[in-house]
């Protein structure tokens, strides 16, 4: 094998490796999320459906790629393959033009990937597509016939891939530019102007749909979601480096030069990438992921080991702290943010909803994460959210909605990773077995039985009085109720509730205790009433202590006491407060 030759391939053998471990170590978790926003269905009626759409094929294979992102380390190895296939095609293309350029030229578009990862594959299959199809052409014979398969590829990626055929038509008309024939300028001109034709004729003739979704298929454009500038970038990419390959191809240093600059280049890109780059919400989509698996411990010990950095992590832990029957004892071991820090205020967003539903569950508002439920599966760009549909089958099946539960189970069971939990399901659409399923008799337990008209997600505090007015024994409402007065630092409204929530425990949780020696401390002095509650000689002493070091400067205090209540209603700002 030829040196160049094998130096291209470990080129491209590195980047494979770089793109796994980038998009491993940066997105995982990100990827497991944008899993939920698709359902590969193996029914006919689905097949059916995307072959009336163009680029309907393209998206088919890429919600059936992205159906195994439910399991670790695909989503990974199948966008690495990807980018690696594309490299591949690339290189292969610039060769057959006569561009004897290194891998590092077909290598360094594909970057652009990991400045912006895709939410789907849906854009790498399209450009695979693409290019593949032209690589293709390079190997026909040179006559008239050519013509008819330049056209024949530019209709089939149309068809298959839009906006594949966008791609292919403009690498056509480079590799046509190359050749000696005459009628070069005549074929480039009715390959990029048949490429903006089809979509036109295709509208008028086959399809349906609006001009967007004709010249990009509504997969990749919808008018809720506009599309990032990044999307251009993608198509434009390879055009500008084929151009740059032109006008550089007589700069062809030794072969010795040329690898072990790209060696160094790529190298440096790599490393760069995978030390320095990074999601900001990564927390979030990882404890989302634990959260979907009821994993809530390994939220709290990863919050514990990591700083908390963003809000909608923060909700996932103080509800993993609720799960794991923890928040009252370790609640300000993690710094707070008010009620934003409990529910999303006003949920819109994808991870918001998912949030709020996940919360309105656990504390028994079923209504309310229904509704978000509900919302977050039609606001989806394709109508389905599998994570929040598993949610609407067990608050229809906890309200006795048994026709509506079905209508989602029976879609769940069409698919490859969601059919068991749907076929466990089913058998709760008897009325009779599901009134003797634990969880469900617990959920119909603590759920509203007059009218409660207010929104969890804007209204917390009220709507959790409404549910303790309904069921005094509901602990996770209790619980984000006495987390919610203990946050605006409302002792007195604290000690209101705790003569419920007293009955719950039978050692009075951390931070009650803490609140209560602060309550009778600085609020109400009353000995004899502080002396009807039982208080750990330890948490006691350590009260004491934080009163005596008080005149200590604020940072050695946090370091003693930063996790206690008392050191919270000290020194911690409180956020703006609704109304109790």
């Amino acid at each position: 094998m030829r040196p160049q030759r094998f130096g291209n391939l470990i080129l491209i053998g590195m980047f494979f490796a770089g793109s796994f471990l980038y998009f491993d170590l940066h997105y995982r978790y990100w990827y497991h999320f944008m899993e939920q926003f698709g359902l590969f269905l193996y029914t006919n009626s689905y097949f059916l459906e995307f072959c009336r759409e163009p680029g309907g094929m393209n998206e088919y294979l890429n919600e059936a790629l992205m159906q195994f992102f439910y399991l670790p380390h695909v989503a990974s190895v199948c966008l690495a393959s990807l980018l690696g296939l594309i490299t591949v095609s690339a290189h292969l293309f610039f060769r057959r033009c006569g561009y004897l350029l290194s891998a590092l030229w077909s290598i360094l578009p594909c970057f652009l990937f990991w400045i912006y990862p895709p939410e789907t594959v849906a854009i790498p299959l399209s450009m695979l597509t693409g290019i593949l199809a032209v690589v293709g052409y390079t190997y026909s014979p040179r006559n008239n016939w050519r013509y008819a398969y330049a056209a024949g590829i530019l209709v089939t990626c149309y068809l298959l891939a839009t906006p594949a055929h966008f791609l292919a038509a403009i690498l056509l008309s480079f590799y046509e530019f190359k050749s000696a024939s005459k009628s070069k300028y005549m074929a480039v001109t009715i390959y990029i102007g048949g490429s903006m034709l089809l979509p036109l004729i295709a509208m008028r003739t086959l399809f349906v749909v609006p001009m967007e979704e004709a010249f990009f298929s509504k997969y990749l454009y919808h008018p809720e979601y506009p599309q990032p500038g990044s999307f251009r970038l993608f198509w434009l990419v390879f055009p500008l480096v084929t151009t740059l390959s032109v006008l550089l191809q007589k700069w062809q240093p030794k072969v010795g030069h040329k690898l072990v600059i790209s060696f160094v280049i790529l190298t440096g890109g790599i490393i760069a990438g995978i030390v320095y780059g990074g999601n900001a919400l990564e927390q979030t989509y990882r404890y989302d992921y634990y959260a979907r698996n009821s994993q809530w411990q390994k939220i709290v010990d990863h919050a514990e080991q990591q700083a908390v950095n963003d809000q909608n992590a923060l909700i996932y832990v103080n509800l993993a702290l609720s799960h794991t029957n923890q928040l009252s004892n370790k609640q300000f071991d993690f710094r707070q943010a008010g009620v934003d820090g409990l529910i999303p205020k006003d949920p819109v967003t994808r991870v918001d909803l998912i949030t709020a539903s996940e919360v309105a569950w656990q504390i028994g508002h079923i209504n309310s994460s229904q509704r978000y439920a509900f919302v977050g599966v039609l606001s989806s760009e394709r109508r389905v959210q599998p994570r929040l549909m598993k949610r609407l089958v067990e608050t229809y099946l906890v309200n006795e909605e048994y026709k509506a539960a079905e209508k989602y189970i029976t879609i769940l069971e069409a698919s490859l990773f969601y059919r068991d939990w749907a076929n466990e399901k089913r058998q709760y659409l008897n009325r009779e077995t599901a009134g003797k399923t634990p969880w469900i008799v617990q959920k119909r337990a603590v759920n509203v039985t007059t009218d409660n008209p207010f929104d969890p997600a804007k209204a917390l505090p009220n709507a959790l009085a409404y549910l303790l007015d309904d069921h005094p024994g509901n602990k996770a409402a209790i619980e984000y109720t006495m987390a919610y007065v203990l946050l605006y630092k409302d002792l007195g409204a604290f000690m209101q509730y705790m003569q419920t929530a007293k009955g719950f425990y039978k050692t009075l949780p951390v931070h009650y205790q803490e609140a209560i020696c602060l309550f009778y401390a600085a609020v109400q002095p009353d000995p004899e009433a502080f002396k009807t509650f039982k208080i750990d000689k330890a948490v006691y002493d350590r009260f004491i202590g934080f009163c005596n070091a008080a005149g200590n400067s604020q940072e050695l205090l946090k370091k003693q006491f930063g996790n206690t209540y008392y050191y919270y209603a000290q020194f911690e700002n409180m956020p703006n407060q609704e109304q109790l």
